[in-house]
């Protein structure tokens, strides 16, 4: 197949019928205007002339013909909207369209959104809740109401499931709040229902949590309260809610304004996290479920032991400098790559670039990174664009304190749908403390991981220094095996970590010539299984590829 270099602007991801990828398969939008796709799965391409889904669903999303002009939206009318006066919907910029028939029926209310303090499309929801958009509604949004609660102020934020919802509590609140009181209350509603919850929150984190106190006033059905249990796991102080009607409109309309008003202020609660469950049919029926191989690892032995990368485990790789743990790092990320998985490399030491390039030598079967290899700088270019939207680098510049990195691999897990994550090294994550204290913070993070990967359906690798063995011994440069014992907070790793790897070689001169290049792979302790492995791997410079001795 002949690629095109240019291959035009990303619209979105679909299924591919090729292959049965679930969202593999690229849709763009060329130059010219026409619509193309391409499959980096199976690497089919579908032409601009090709009726395929993709092609008939962003027709179908992006060429309808909106319902009035981003520019001229200030001249429809404003009327009250289910019980929420005319006042309160003028404030929050609501709109409505009105009956081409008689001029007076409301047909669709029409709700501004923002990005970055400005207006940048409209929400566009008819009476029988159809819903359509003008204007650019893609990407992140402010919640819905928040440059009003940024302009009022005040210690406390409301946070509903619905645009109407929040006009509601907010006209309740003032309405009923004590003589005297001038301040006006803070509601936001979340852009895209209880779905988008967590979304939304995370994207305006610095907003949300500049409150001292954050109320959820979700919906009270199945959706609203899972959206509930969801934005707590993330954001456990905020408080909840739980209305004897479906919404805050709901009450609103049923004439419970002030019951509205007594509920968001003096009844919200913090929820329990920790649940305790007996043994009841859904938990019989989730046991009943069998065990299955995870995602598979590039070297057979290594697959066959662990039962693949399964999510809510943590894997430690140690080894000595210069042995190879970084190849193993760089060709694990490659071939997860390769699988369609995507990735978030958070590598310590390395600017996402150099760490860019590393990747891009696996891909590619060629060294990129020595001054010494020659090599067509198009192939590095096209196999970066390859890479391209699979895998997220944390900037080294950035901090490298564990709870800001949690917060990334948190956002790019819930935002970016990533399983996947990489740490390198992790000793980096205690550099700054003096002996004494390091283990003591190593032992604090390796507890707050194991937590991480219990809450999410995630797998962290880290990746590890270890420390020289005790004079009289082998040493690691001679090829004498990683003990757990030598990595820096090894109690910690063994109590908290599922999986223990180690990588020895000899690098010295005197290595016999039959193992030059040979590295040993092994397991260092299994908290899952009890299980071990051990095997041989050639480094094949060449191709910079560890490939496993009993199969060449």
């Amino acid at each position: 197949m002949n690629r095109e270099k240019e291959r035009g602007t990303p619209l979105h991801k679909e299924p591919c019928e090729k292959c049965g990828s679930s969202d593999a398969k690229q849709v763009f939008e060329k130059p010219s205007g026409e619509i193309d796709a391409f499959c980096f799965s199976c690497e089919t391409y579908y032409p601009p002339d090709d009726e395929t889904k993709a092609v008939k669903s962003f027709v179908k999303r992006h060429k309808s013909k909106p319902m009035f002009d981003i520019n001229n939206v200030e001249s429809l009318p404003t009327r009250g909207i289910r019980g929420v006066r005319e006042e309160i919907c003028k404030g929050f910029g609501v709109k409505v369209l009105l009956s081409e028939t008689d001029g007076q029926t409301i047909t669709s209310h029409v709700f501004p959104d923002r990005s970055k303090g400005k207006v940048v499309g409209y929400e566009v929801k008819s009476t029988d809740k159809k819903i359509t958009s003008v204007g650019d509604r893609k990407g992140n949004l402010e919640l819905w109401g928040q440059h009003i609660a940024m302009k009022n102020g005040g210690k406390k934020l409301f946070i509903t499931e619905g645009r109407l919802d929040a006009m509601s509590l907010y006209q309740s609140l003032f309405d009923h709040k004590p003589k005297g009181y001038a301040g006006k209350p803070s509601v936001v509603s979340v852009t895209k229902g209880a779905t988008s919850a967590v979304k939304d929150l995370m994207n305006n984190r610095d907003f949300v949590e500049s409150y001292d106190d954050v109320i959820l006033v979700l919906d009270s059905d199945d959706a609203g309260q899972k959206a509930v249990k969801d934005v707590l796991k993330v954001f456990p102080r905020f408080k909840s809610v739980r209305l004897p009607m479906k919404d805050s409109n709901e009450m609103l309309e049923a004439g419970q304004s002030k019951k509205l008003y007594e509920l968001a202020m003096y009844k919200a609660e913090h929820v329990r996290q920790g649940e305790v469950v007996d043994i009841d049919a859904d938990l019989i029926q989730k046991a009943l479920v069998k065990p299955e191989m995870g995602i598979p690892f590039p070297w057979n032995t290594v697959n066959k032991a662990t039962f693949g990368i399964r999510p809510h485990t943590i894997h430690v790789v140690g080894a000595a400098p210069k042995v190879g743990k970084s190849h193993h790092e760089y060709q694990l990320i490659q071939h997860l790559l390769k699988l369609n998985h995507s990735v978030g490399v958070f590598d310590l030491e390395n600017a996402p670039v150099k760490t860019a390039v590393r990747i891009a030598s696996k891909e590619a079967k060629q060294d990129f990174t020595r001054p010494d290899k020659e090599f067509d700088p198009q192939t590095l270019h096209d196999t970066l664009l390859e890479l391209q939207g699979k895998v997220r680098f944390y900037d080294r510049g950035a901090s490298r304190d564990w709870s800001d990195i949690r917060i990334c691999i948190e956002e790019m897990h819930l935002l970016d749908g990533i399983n996947l994550f990489f740490i390198d090294p992790l000793t980096a994550l205690i550099s700054r403390y003096n002996s004494s204290e390091a283990n003591d913070k190593l032992n604090e993070i390796c507890t707050d991981m194991a937590d991480l990967v219990n809450l999410y359906p995630i797998t962290l690798f880290c990746y590890s220094h270890v420390n020289p063995k005790q004079k009289g011994s082998k040493p690691h440069e001679q090829g004498a095996r990683v003990l757990s014992s030598e990595f820096t907070g090894s109690r910690a790793m063994e109590k908290w970590f599922h999986y223990g790897h180690g990588i020895s070689r000899d690098r010295t001169e005197e290595c016999p010539i039959e193992r030059k290049n040979v590295s040993e792979f092994y397991m260092l302790f299994d908290r899952e299984y009890g299980q071990t492995y051990k095997c041989d791997v050639y480094f094949d410079e060449n191709t910079v590829q560890y490939q496993e001795v009993n199969k060449w």
